[in-house]
């Protein structure tokens, strides 16, 4: 039997493309009992937001940011598991997991493939416009760029021309 690989799956739970990336994957790219998946979403926790400038109480904010961040967590691993059962069913061994940091996302879904030593991160793509990713950036182009391993972005159906 090959070496197990460890496989980062990046994804945003609540889009469009996070389905058909699974779908993709299992259909296409993984293999049973051999690979390591680890689904991740990437929690960015920074704000500039200043709740001074609303009147809010300093301490009634943070109890607040709190409370507001633990719902989060909690509806975006519960967003996750119907894809983490999609993997279970397929036979891929696949443990769900939030990353909460203050840093940009892109930034936490490259630092987490480098810390877990992956073999390859996969994540899907939005298609933006070329305008949109002149502006923006595109979130998939920055880890292709900055990850220490091979990228792999798997595009949403084509489109009917019609």
């Amino acid at each position: 039997m090959s070496k197990q690989r460890k496989v980062v799956v990046a994804l945003d739970p609540s889009s469009e493309e996070a389905s058909y990336t699974i779908d993709w994957i299992v259909d296409n790219f993984l293999i049973p009992k051999r690979d390591e998946v680890h689904l991740i979403s990437a929690l960015c926790l920074n704000s500039d937001f200043d709740v001074t400038e609303l009147g809010m109480n300093v301490n009634y904010a943070a109890e607040y940011a709190a409370n507001l961040e633990k719902e989060v967590e909690q509806k975006t691993n519960d967003a996750m598991q119907p894809f983490a059962k999609k993997l279970e069913t397929a036979n891929i061994k696949c443990e769900v997991e939030l990353i909460k940091s203050n840093a940009d996302s892109r930034n936490i879904v490259v630092d987490y493939t480098e810390k877990e030593k992956a073999d390859v991160l996969i994540m899907g793509s939005r298609d933006l416009s070329v305008w949109k990713r002149l502006f923006l950036g595109s979130f998939s182009d920055f880890c292709q760029h900055n990850a220490h391993c091979p990228v792999l972005i798997v595009k949403g159906p084509r489109k009917s021309s019609l």
